[in-house]
């Protein structure tokens, strides 16, 4: 199969700058020649940094997130893969890992420790949605560098009508922790008025850009 990283910006809210791209994993379909989600998301961690190395060639801005299945999250050879990689890459300025799935507390302790030695930030996505456990998350935020709010999870459960409250509540939560806090699924210039009500400062969405190939993303 063919691989490949599209980028997506995660912007300042207040000067819509660019802070960091998160690389969404897509594989070539050559019955349609497009891109399009793979299959799996379950490729090496080879795979993963060779594809971060072509990303950043066309990447103004070296700082990057990618995302991590549990599998992959547990397996010793991806967190031993990554940190090599960051030691031997001084171009990309961050590493970001990003866990739709909440860890436990021994693998926060030993891989995510492995991680932050060598720099690498992790991120719990889909907070509020996908992620609900509360009091799991509390106890891993001393362990956690970004939270993110997923808006178009909310949007697609039909649970808009007390999303300012839950906003808050986990924003409230990653403040508390000094957690950043990202906003995601930033779709209309209503939904950016949304997340400037709640007091976030980074956002993410299709109302900035969808994602695309890295060199032909948008004017940085």
């Amino acid at each position: 199969m063919t691989y490949t990283y599209f980028a997506q910006a995660i912007v300042q809210i207040e000067t819509q700058a660019i802070i960091r791209y998160e690389l969404l994993l897509r594989m070539w379909d050559e019955a349609h020649q497009q891109w399009r989600l793979p299959d799996t998301f379950e490729i090496s961690v080879q795979e993963q940094t060779r594809l971060i190395v072509e990303a950043l060639k066309a990447l103004k801005i070296k700082r990057v997130g990618i995302n991590l299945t549990p599998k992959q999250f547990h397996d010793p050879a991806v967190a031993a893969g990554l940190v090599a990689f960051v030691q031997q890459t001084p171009e990309l300025q961050t590493l970001t890992v990003e866990l739709t799935d909440a860890p436990t507390m021994e693998e926060m302790l030993s891989v995510g420790a492995q991680l932050h030695a060598a720099g690498i930030r992790i991120a719990i996505d889909d907070v509020g949605s996908d992620v609900t456990d509360y009091d799991l998350v509390e106890q891993l935020l001393p362990h956690l560098d970004i939270m993110k709010f997923a808006l178009q999870n909310m949007r697609a459960l039909g649970q808009m009508d007390n999303v300012e409250a839950v906003i808050a509540k986990w924003r409230d939560l990653a403040a508390r922790y000094h957690v950043e806090f990202t906003f995601e699924g930033v779709e209309t210039p209503e939904d950016l008025q949304l997340a400037g009500r709640s007091g976030v400062s980074e956002v993410q969405g299709y109302y900035f850009n969808k994602p695309a190939l890295p060199a032909t993303f948008c004017k940085e």
